[in-house]
């Protein structure tokens, strides 16, 4: 759907399901401590962008290969009729790209780390520069009609939507949210579950719902409702996270 990418960038409701015998989860706990059953303790969450696809219910025109095979620095592009609401696909702070070459108006959301995603051939920014966006904030609407202003080289209405990381280098965006050691559960078939990380301490989540547990209570009770939790290094966490929290991803057909 585009002949090119973009130029380097310029400087610049749900309610939670029933948990049965839960209200000390869902409600606060007065008692503190360390771990329980040896588990390890809960410490502060590092800044790793947790990323989702907002883009799911949209087909994909051309994929990461199909872009490097014609000379592309990489992206993927999804077919949508201009002026479709673009969710940010993780929080951030914005910067808006005018005319960015052959990928028109581009619009980057800086994550935590180093790491930014762009929507390049936008119609519309609807952001102003700095703006502080979290997870599924419209930030701007889609373009890319041939000719049209904002569109740069695309010859049909699309979004190209690809990532970068702290070097500089074009990633992958399907490649972040699915790596290819996918979760050991799906949270949209097992009701409620415990994940746990060396530096994200353990939390409930199931569809549409995350907590984090801080108390030796609230981790017995969790234990006795659900089992042990699922434990995974720090990347894991935040991707299983991001798989249940506010039903930002959709369950499975």
């Amino acid at each position: 759907m585009s002949t090119d990418d973009a130029q380097p960038e310029r400087d610049d409701d749900g309610r939670p399901p029933t948990v049965g015998r839960r209200e000390l989860l869902l409600g606060t706990a007065a008692v503190a401590g360390g771990a329980a059953f040896g588990l390890l303790p809960a410490a502060p969450a590092l800044a790793a962008p947790v990323i989702y696809n907002p883009f799911g219910g949209y087909p994909i025109t051309d994929d990461w290969q199909e872009h490097l095979a014609r000379g592309s620095a990489g992206g993927i592009d999804f077919a949508m009729p201009v002026g479709t609401n673009l969710p940010a696909c993780g929080a951030g702070t914005i910067s808006n790209i005018p005319n960015n070459g052959t990928g028109g108006h581009t619009v980057t959301i800086h994550h935590a780390d180093g790491y930014r995603s762009q929507y390049l051939h936008l119609s519309q920014f609807l952001l102003a520069n700095g703006a502080s966006v979290t997870s599924g904030t419209i930030v701007g609407r889609s373009g890319g009609a041939a000719g049209a202003p904002g569109s740069g080289s695309s010859t049909g209405p699309h979004l190209h939507w690809h990532m970068i990381d702290p070097a500089g280098r074009r990633i992958n965006p399907l490649t972040y949210v699915n790596p290819t050691d996918p979760p050991p559960f799906n949270p949209w078939k097992d009701t409620m579950r415990l994940i746990q990380s060396t530096n994200r301490g353990i939390a409930l989540v199931g569809p549409g719902y995350f907590r984090q547990l801080r108390t030796d209570e609230e981790v017995h009770a969790a234990v006795a409702l659900v089992g042990n939790p699922l434990v995974g290094n720090d990347r894991q966490f935040d991707l299983w996270r991001s798989i249940a929290y506010d039903g930002q991803v959709k369950a499975p057909s």
